[in-house]
């Protein structure tokens, strides 16, 4: 399945937004890929925005320029994408001067505490889900492959992957609000449960 050719990936929302997917999904790509993103991180950012209007129950019928709108959240979301890859990327050595300083004992005592918590919290978290969820995560996020990769690997739908991707999260987020843990990067610390 190409972008190329028209194929369009399925994907379980509501009629109204699926429409809009399909409508501006070979554009979004062509955006994504001219940004410098490679297509996975495209296919993975455009279903992220998407996500992002399913939760926040967007209701499109109050926005004046749809097209503008789709747009503009998912250029906010390859500038977020972008900023996290930038954050976690590792710095060339001849960058730190001699300013640099190590943290304290204290410090990293307290920072490997915070990790091991939130790590456990998402572990904890993670069983409680059901199986076939688990399974999406643990190859999105341990494994990376990407929503057509899990399908061909799992034998489901794109759609049933996405579905179980979405609930997944979904699920993890609100019982990690429910336990005052910020879920903001859930995505970036999902990975810590397999480490």
């Amino acid at each position: 399945m190409s972008e190329l050719d028209g194929s369009i990936p399925e994907l379980a929302m509501p009629d109204d937004i699926y429409g809009l997917y399909q409508q501006h999904y070979n554009y979004l790509v062509f955006v994504g890929l001219k940004s410098g993103m490679d297509l996975a991180g495209v296919k993975d950012n455009i279903n992220q925005t998407f996500l992002s209007f399913l939760e926040k129950k967007t209701d499109f019928t109050k926005v004046s320029n749809v097209k503008s709108y789709i747009l503009t959240s998912f250029k906010r979301k390859l500038i977020d994408t972008h900023r996290i890859e930038k954050k976690y990327k590792m710095e060339p050595l001849d960058d730190f001067t001699d300013t640099w300083s190590e943290p304290s004992t204290e410090e990293n005592m307290l920072n490997a505490q915070s990790l091991e918590a939130l790590k456990n919290k998402l572990s904890e978290i993670f069983e409680t889900l059901p199986r076939r969820c688990q399974t999406v995560i643990f190859l999105k996020y341990y494994e990376g492959l990407n929503n057509e990769e899990i399908a061909e690997r799992t034998s489901l739908t794109i759609r049933s992957v996405y579905n179980n991707l979405f609930e997944g999260i979904k699920r993890m987020r609100e019982e990690l609000n429910k336990q005052n843990f910020n879920p903001k990067d859930l995505n970036v610390f999902l990975t810590l449960i397999f480490v």
